[in-house]
């Protein structure tokens, strides 16, 4: 993962260092509700979760903990109408957002990458990386060659 992400806090790279045993990945669908499996995803090394889905109100079935949030560039308005939910909290969390590079390029005119820049701003500490061109390519080539369509 060290060479296929970079993050907008230094706007250089920088590699995604993690040390995760078991991981719990816990999509946003609401096929989680009702199961009480959220002290059991708690207690695993590692959370990764899904775009904006949220935590409060529905730790019972979801777990509170937030090791990296992968967030497509379609939901990132949908986190900046929560900033303060998203990134104001005192937490860890670990933002990884993926992305075409019309929306990530960082010129100037990459609307999702000025977006990130601004969260960054606001909120100095958070941890954010995106995908690298090259790691875009090569999952839309998988996510090509295993579904037929393109992204």
């Amino acid at each position: 993962m060290s060479s296929s992400l970079f993050s907008v806090s230094f706007l250089s790279l920088q590699p995604l260092k993690l040390n995760c045993d078991v991981c719990s990945l816990v999509s946003s669908s609401g096929q989680m509700l009702g199961r009480g499996a959220g002290a059991t995803i708690d207690q695993t090394s590692c959370v990764w979760r899904m775009n904006n889905a949220p935590t409060k109100g529905f730790e019972k079935d979801v777990g509170k903990k937030t090791t990296v949030r992968v967030v497509s560039h379609t939901s990132v308005p949908l986190l900046l109408q929560k900033q303060q939910y998203f990134f104001g909290e005192a937490n860890d969390t670990i933002y990884i957002i993926w992305g075409p590079l019309r929306n990530m390029r960082q010129d100037g005119q990459g609307l999702v990458y000025n977006m990130l820049r601004q969260v960054v701003k606001n909120y100095p500490s958070v941890k954010i990386f995106v995908t690298t061109e090259e790691r875009m390519n090569y999952c839309d080539k998988v996510f090509k060659e295993e579904t037929g369509k393109d992204r």
